[in-house]
């Protein structure tokens, strides 16, 4: 009688201990998820597709610390990365197709004035979210602006990968008109874009 009693209490135990953890565990990443982190600017269930699948992308702030994206991998489980050159807030635009399989998330924001940042993330094999980068002259950044703001993403050289151009209004000439465009290729093996050239362009006019 008294050996029943005891396992009915240590079986009591073991079930509340079970049920303490998974609280805690469905707090920590589904309640208390922004009181942790910070505040979610925007929070959206992407497609990946393939054996991906669906999965939960936030980007958050909190303070001054430039904000992250955090891809929910699971109930008990996620990734994050530190996001570039965003203020106080971020929108998940959408997944881009790049070429063959690869697909790119794009993240933007309005910064300053009149300009737009952007930021381009894939999900590496353990589905953490990886920037892609932007080379030029041999400098990395991991982030794109326009001052224009516009962005033209197309393929530029006909190899079957999207490419990217940013676009500044020209200060020498009429900034109101006369743009410099600034193209950056895909390279598919080293999974970056790199800068190919600048070119002027002029705004199409009503006349």
């Amino acid at each position: 009688m008294e050996r029943k009693s005891i396992s009915k209490i240590v079986y009591l135990l073991i079930v509340i201990l079970a049920v303490g953890v998974l609280v805690y565990l469905f707090w920590a990443n589904v309640v208390g998820a922004d009181s942790l982190a910070g505040k979610a600017a925007d929070s959206k269930i992407i497609d990946f597709g393939g054996n991906v699948s669906k999965k939960e992308v936030s980007v958050i702030f909190s303070g001054d610390d430039g904000g992250k994206i955090t891809v929910k991998k699971s109930i008990i489980s996620s990734c994050s990365h530190k996001l570039e050159g965003f203020e106080k807030t971020a929108t998940i635009n959408s997944l881009i197709i790049i070429g063959a399989d690869k697909k790119m998330l794009e993240i933007s924001a309005p910064v300053g004035v009149h300009s737009e940042n952007r930021q381009y993330f894939i999900l590496d094999q353990n589905l953490c979210p990886q920037p892609l980068a932007f080379v030029k002259n041999s400098a990395i950044d991991y982030n794109i602006y326009s001052d224009q703001p516009s962005f033209k993403l197309q393929d530029f050289n006909d190899d079957d990968w999207l490419d990217i151009a940013s676009e500044f209004r020209d200060y020498d000439k009429n900034p109101l008109l006369d743009g410099i465009r600034d193209i950056y290729l895909f390279n598919g093996q080293k999974n970056d874009f790199e800068f190919n050239r600048s070119e002027t362009y002029q705004q199409p006019t009503n006349d």
